[in-house]
């Protein structure tokens, strides 16, 4: 049934990014692009701060994370093949793909939403990079909005 595809799919890509932060972050967010070209990548909140996937040992926090380059790659392979995954689920019950998936996973509460966007997001002067990197910053921007108060 394609929900319960699609659904197992993204569990999949929670369950990697929660195990890479070893249950340790407030919130995990997930960007998966896929137009033409595959691009995912994801960050944490910590503490209150927004981390990318790289830089999980500078929260401050009493455990080492694995952030070898290695492990990082182990993961974006997880994710990728998770996406490329959900493209075929799509095509196999013949439901509109995703452009864009945005997921945030809050592990100490299970709260789970997810955005989806299904026209191209990218142009000649925006790139999937672009995107990622406006998403990254959009957090950080809310985050600091919401401790202003």
């Amino acid at each position: 049934m394609f929900e319960d595809e699609f659904s197992a799919l993204q569990a999949d890509m929670v369950d990697i990014c929660n195990e890479y932060s070893k249950g340790m972050a407030d919130k995990i967010f997930i960007y998966a692009a896929n137009e033409g070209m595959i691009l995912t990548h994801h960050f944490y909140c910590i503490n209150n701060k927004i981390y990318d996937c790289h830089k999980l040992n500078d929260s401050g926090l009493q455990i080492k994370f694995d952030v070898s380059k290695d492990c990082q790659g182990k993961v974006l392979d997880i994710l990728n093949e998770d996406t490329q995954k959900i493209e075929s689920v799509c095509r196999k019950y013949k439901q509109p793909v995703p452009k864009l998936m945005k997921f945030t996973y809050e592990p100490k509460t299970k709260k789970f939403n997810a955005e989806y966007t299904y026209e191209n997001q990218t142009s000649d002067n925006v790139s999937v990079f672009d995107n990622d990197d406006a998403w990254f910053e959009e957090e950080q921007r809310r985050l600091e909005k919401m401790q202003s108060r």
